[in-house]
């Protein structure tokens, strides 16, 4: 936790904003967006397959602006880059207090995707990667336990003010939180720990040749079996925990469970994805990111299952604490992996590519649910479907092989 003077080690502040972020911008932005289908429903006459079409049009925005992300992050560090993001997405909140019409729900949600990757998952992962090598994984699981914790708190506290004072103030207050983010990223996010002088680990690892130093370009790591295998398992784990999570709510509270206890579920799935978070990150430092994913695979696979099962307060409250401790994971592996495999040197552009696969599943699985429900009036065909999807992912990531020159 020190570095070789005695303080504590510089890079555990920087966890400890990158969780602060996490929690508000992520955590706000995506976590919460479930609360939103019915209000708005109710509100605008727009079909559930229509609200939740907007988070597969700010996944989509995200894919495509993450390589760009990615590279601008490689040449002028991640502390502009995360503070304009945390602005975009906030005035983008505040924005959507005033829709009206769906073509403009959507595009507050396109900029918003952009602003949302420019914030979160893309620096976040790089920094802590370049701050952390022997701790890289307990790091990057404090880090991320922002996302789950961010929902844990704020789904119940959206869910009370969208009864209380209606969906549009309650934007309005989440916009004014996440433009707070600013001020914080440009006074305390340092991109790596050679811009204050410092080594990885609180100088742990080898001076003579920083981990950040080492890794494949984009032109390199495309044409390896590595990239592509944690692509496909990015995409269809991008794909499963948005497809489920956007429509968590709407489905619990069709099989009979009320509002109160449905937000007491979502939130004991985002308290056990802070323990799985920091769990994964640990038994990545000690055993590998290798069963890590074998494992987090396996329990996002159970926790399905149990989902379709849950109309019982018992094997509701079984599946939040299987599927919450899984799923969270892979934003814990996913960085961890590719940065084991295709190196940090290029991380930004490289892992910027590999976002636009997580993306592109996470957009397809909101929708897909969605479209799904308006066709049969039932969730439980897209949760076969997502069974054998976490399988085939876990199978990928388990498969995906070192590319690094050894």
């Amino acid at each position: 936790m020190t570095d070789g003077t005695g303080r504590i080690f510089y890079g555990w502040y920087i966890v400890a904003v990158c969780f602060v972020v996490n929690f508000v911008v992520f955590g706000i932005t995506v976590n919460t967006f479930t609360v939103y289908v019915k209000p708005i429903q109710a509100d605008m006459g727009w079909s559930r397959g229509q609200i939740s079409a907007a988070i597969t049009v700010a996944a989509v925005a995200m894919g495509l602006g993450a390589p760009f992300i990615g590279r601008l992050i490689d040449r002028t560090g991640a502390r502009l880059v995360m503070a304009t993001g945390a602005g975009i997405t906030g005035i983008c909140t505040l924005l959507l207090s005033q829709a009206q019409s769906l073509p403009y729900f959507y595009a507050m949600f396109v900029v918003s995707g952009i602003g949302m990757g420019a914030a979160t998952l893309i620096p976040v992962s790089l920094v802590i990667s370049n701050w952390f090598t022997a701790m890289r994984g307990k790091a990057l699981g404090v880090a991320m336990t922002g996302t789950g914790l961010g929902a844990m708190v704020m789904v119940p506290v959206t869910s009370w003010i969208v009864v209380h004072w209606g969906w549009r103030t309650s934007y309005l207050i989440m916009g004014c939180i996440i433009l707070l983010m600013v001020p914080m990223n440009l006074l305390f996010i340092r991109t790596r720990p050679s811009d204050m002088g410092l080594l990885p680990d609180g100088g742990l690892a080898a001076a003579e040749e920083p981990a950040s130093a080492v890794g494949l370009g984009v032109a390199e790591a495309v044409r390896t079996q590595a990239f592509w295998m944690i692509g496909a398992m990015m995409m269809l784990a991008g794909l499963v925990a948005m497809g489920v999570g956007v429509h968590l709510m709407p489905y619990l509270t069709d099989i009979g469970h009320a509002e109160s206890r449905a937000s007491l579920i979502i939130a004991v799935i985002s308290g056990m994805t802070v323990i799985g978070k920091i769990g994964m990150g640990s038994i990545t430092d000690r055993w590998g990111v290798r069963p890590a994913v074998a494992l987090a695979f396996g329990l996002i696979l159970a926790g399905i299952l149990l989902l379709m099962g849950s109309r019982g307060l018992s094997v509701a409250f079984t599946f939040a604490i299987v599927y919450g401790f899984g799923i969270g994971a892979p934003l814990v592996v996913n960085p961890a992996l590719t940065a084991e495999r295709l190196g940090l040197k290029h991380f930004g552009a490289v892992f910027g590519i590999l976002t636009l696969f997580n993306t592109a599943g996470a957009a397809l699985g909101a929708v897909l649910t969605g479209f799904i429900y308006d066709a049969v009036t039932s969730y439980i065909p897209a949760l076969l479907l997502f069974v054998a999807l976490t399988a085939v992912a876990g199978l990928c990531g388990v498969m995906a092989r070192r590319a690094l020159p050894t």
